[in-house]
This record gives structure tokens, sequence and C-alpha cells, in this order.
């Protein structure tokens, strides 16, 4: 049923003295009103309801730098060469920025990053609340952002428990996952892995693959000897 931000919240919130079937009827005389002048058809004004009865969000993974007392958002692929101009680095975190680019308001229950390790589902790590460094607000109105923060060495420790130790799992790309409080998971666009701060400089995307590549066969022949 299609209605204002003040009158949605009001039914919503006395569902007994708006009554299913008496909102099916307002819905229903909307659509012949619609038809009747030219306006919106049915599936339309399905759709129009749905974009504003349901969350919309964009996740990305960040990077952070701590500088002059200020954090600096950027690209998570910059963020090793990001410089300060007239403040020392005071350190670099990791992040994941969730935006509402929808018509209503959405909770956060968490954040956290998944990795790709070929040949399996990919592996999830959720920021632990106790880890993560900036707690924003856990309900974004339509149009705001927030960055959950993340130090690095927490974010090792969280890696190195999530890939078990009997197999070798070597991830290749990442992406920043954000779990709504409607129940739903939305997923960021997937990253190279290079760009986490968890191998030596002269690891590439190349070198990433080809290690990949020996663990999956590793993993196929432990499978086979068990």
């Amino acid at each position: 049923m299609l209605l204002c931000h003040k009158h949605h919240k009001r039914v919503d919130t006395h569902p007994a003295a708006y009554p299913t079937e008496e909102l099916l009827a307002w819905k229903e005389r909307q659509v012949l009103q619609g038809r009747g002048g030219g306006g919106l058809s049915a599936n339309q004004l399905d759709r129009v309801v749905a974009a504003f009865s349901t969350p919309a969000a964009e996740v990305e993974a960040v990077g952070i730098l701590r500088a002059g007392g200020q954090n600096v958002v950027s690209r998570i692929q910059g963020l090793a060469q990001l410089k300060p101009i007239n403040a020392e680095v005071e350190a670099r975190y990791l992040g994941v920025r969730v935006t509402n680019v929808g018509a209503i308001g959405f909770g956060v229950d968490g954040v956290g990053y998944e990795f790709d390790v070929r040949g399996e589902a990919p592996l999830a790590l959720n920021f632990p609340p106790w880890h993560v460094l900036h707690r924003p607000s856990r309900r974004l109105e339509p149009q705001e952002n927030s960055v959950w923060i993340i130090d690095v060495d927490s974010l090792i420790l969280g890696i190195e428990d999530m890939l078990p130790r009997t197999k070798p799992w070597v991830p290749v790309r990442f992406r920043a996952t954000c779990h709504l409080g409607s129940g739903s998971s939305v997923p960021g666009s997937w990253i190279s892995a290079v760009h986490l701060p968890i191998w030596k400089e002269h690891v590439t995307q190349d070198r990433l693959e080809t290690l990949a590549e020996r663990a999956v066969e590793a993993r196929a022949r432990m499978e086979t000897t068990a």
C-alpha cells in the first residue's frame, strides 16, 4: 500500500486499526483510479510499493587513514599510498561503509568480509563487536551512510581463526557484506585480496592465483587419500 512517510508509520504501528482487508480495499481503489485516469497499472503500482517498502543498501570495503586526530575514509585499493599533507600517520584501518540508497530506513545488525578461496563457498568473517573501533548508529535513514572500522591486527586474527588449519586455503579476493535488520544480507563488489595488509609487498594477484590453485589441488589430494 503506497502511503506517505507519516501515514505509513501510523498504519504500521496500529495494525488493529488498519486490518489487512481494509488496506487491500484501499489499494484496489487506488489501482482502479489509476486505470481510469491513465495512471499506474497494477504491476507498476506493485513496483512502486516495493521501492518504498524494501530496504536498499550499497556496501563497500574501505580503508581508513588516521592522521591529525581525524579519520580519512578512502578506497581500500589506495590505502597504502594515501599520505596526509600536514599530519603524521597515526594508524591505518580497514572497514565497511554502508549507504542507504533506498526510500526507507533500515537497521544494520552487523558487517564483515567474505573471502573467495577458489573451489569452495566464500568464507565469512563477521566483525566481532568488541573489535569494531567505531560503532555508528545501527539505523540508517535514506541517503545516510556509516563506516564500521576494525584494526588490522584484529582482522588478521579473525582470518587465522576462520581458515581451517587442517587444509590449505588461500583467499584471492574479498568483498564487504552487511546484514540488515530485515534478515537480508547485502554483498559489495569483489576486490583483489592483494589489497589486504596480510601479505608481503611483493605478492601480486598472479601469485595469489597460483597459490590458490595449488591449495585447491592439495585439498583434492587430501580428500582422495582420506
